[in-house]
């Protein structure tokens, strides 16, 4: 497997190289995310299709903190392999992977305890609450390989190989797809199709990534009876990741209110907003690429303390964000309406949607910028700014102004308040890094 080693060489050409497979795998991901729901929407109705997209925020919401002790996980790897510390890797990946085992199973019980609850806290609408309630109780079940799919990537990409985690993807993906044709159309299995389909694809996926990685890499190979549990370490995650963890846990929970903002308009307004998500999971791919990508080398060449090779790979990354974000907007202004329209021929949904995208268009480069500064801050190995960060400029600007917004212009006013929050994230993430980057150039 071929690992980067991202303190020598061009600073530029090493970022984009290993953004490059992470973004093809997130494309082959959220490919399955747009078909799925595509034939949601067009298969079973539009109802079940916002129960899907409603379904996405509580999902995230049950396994942020979760994810955030693998964000810590991951960063402590790469600093290792910055070091050369082979065994400190292996002892992390242990150590990670027993975690989520049985976090998996907490989370997959709580879900399916309180799931009708939360909906009912985020006002999903009656006639859309038996097709979330049905998909969420299916898809927690495999939550577990999820979990470790997303583990083995995470340790991977920690020590530089984002190109076998971009074949797990596309496995994925592709077994996603498949499945999805036949449960939901051929089968007719409605919703319960769709949420089954991920569930199997996920287990699949999972048996082939382990008995890969297992077969090619000593280092972090799934063994079982081996496994050691350090508890030393999983404090040192728990340091890094519960801040990690924190700002995800925020982000989903502001998310879960600006959907209560949407559902208030009713089903056309909130399966708009499902559809339109779909396709912004597009549009952040090379943003949430970006921040990986910074994220492992600059924790790389923190524990080598290269400063200059991490002030040179910032700018590269700054000007590949500029350079997508004008992408974005190109091709959002002249595809807007017709990706709209492969979810749904229903023209008011796709109207609110369109005007959801186009507010993106203009805006996307300020999350890319915001964004990539929060991978440089948390490979730095300070993951509580971004935490904040994300605290303020989602809870203090967004849910607000959303609130206040859409009182005076509808589902408009609910939009605008994103490009508000990314702004003020982006100042401050910005001054916190001028602030730590100089701090650690004195103790060198």
């Amino acid at each position: 497997m071929a690992e980067t080693q991202f303190t020598k060489g061009n600073e530029a050409r090493l970022i984009l190289e290993f953004a490059m497979p992470v973004m093809a795998g997130s494309l082959f991901m959220q490919l399955y995310n747009y078909v799925d729901a595509v034939i949601v929407g067009n298969f079973i109705n539009k109802e079940a299709l916002a129960a899907v997209g409603a379904s996405a925020p509580l999902i995230f919401t049950l396994v942020s903190l979760v994810i955030g002790i693998s964000i810590g996980s991951s960063i402590m790897i790469s600093q290792c392999y910055g070091r050369g510390d082979i065994a400190g890797i292996k002892r992390i990946s242990d150590t990670l992977y027993i975690f989520l085992f049985f976090a998996s199973l907490l989370l997959t019980f709580l879900g399916i305890l309180f799931d009708r609850f939360i909906l009912k806290l985020i006002g999903l609408s009656e006639e859309v609450m038996p097709y979330a309630v049905e998909y969420l109780r299916i898809y927690l079940l495999g939550i577990v390989f999820l979990f470790i799919f997303n583990s083995l990537s995470s340790i991977l990409r920690g020590v530089g190989d984002s190109k076998t985690p971009l074949l797990f993807l596309v496995i994925s993906s592709i077994l996603n797809i498949l499945l999805d044709l036949l449960f939901v159309p051929v089968f007719s299995w409605g919703i319960a199709g769709a949420a089954w389909a991920t569930v199997i694809a996920e287990f699949l996926a999972v048996v082939f990534a382990v008995g890969y990685t297992n077969k090619y890499n000593s280092v972090i190979k799934l063994n079982v009876r081996k496994m050691v549990f350090d508890f030393p370490i999983f404090r040192q995650s728990l340091k890094l990741g519960i801040p990690a963890g924190l700002q995800q846990l925020f982000v989903s929970l502001g998310m879960l209110a600006v959907w209560r903002i949407v559902n208030d308009f009713g089903t056309d307004a909130t399966a708009a907003y499902a559809a339109a998500n779909r396709i912004e999971t597009f549009v952040a791919i090379v943003p949430m690429a970006l921040s990986i990508a910074i994220t492992n080398f600059t924790a790389q060449n923190m524990g080598a303390k290269a400063f200059i090779r991490i002030h040179n790979g910032i700018r590269a990354t700054m000007k590949m964000n500029l350079v997508s974000g004008l992408l974005i907007l190109l091709l959002l202004s002249a595809l807007g309406t017709p990706l709209m329209k492969m979810f749904t021929p229903d023209a008011a949904v796709v109207r609110i949607g369109v005007e959801y995208l186009m507010v993106l268009a203009f805006s996307y480069w300020i999350f890319g910028t915001m964004f990539c500064y929060m991978g440089v801050m948390r490979g730095l190995g300070n993951t509580l700014v971004p935490m904040l960060v994300s605290l303020i400029s989602l809870w203090l600007v967004r849910v607000p102004f959303a609130a206040l917004l859409s009182s005076f212009f509808g589902t408009l006013g609910i939009w605008l308040s994103a490009p508000a929050a990314w702004f003020l994230g982006t100042v401050a993430i910005y001054w916190s890094y001028c602030r730590k980057i100089k701090k650690e150039s004195l103790r060198s």
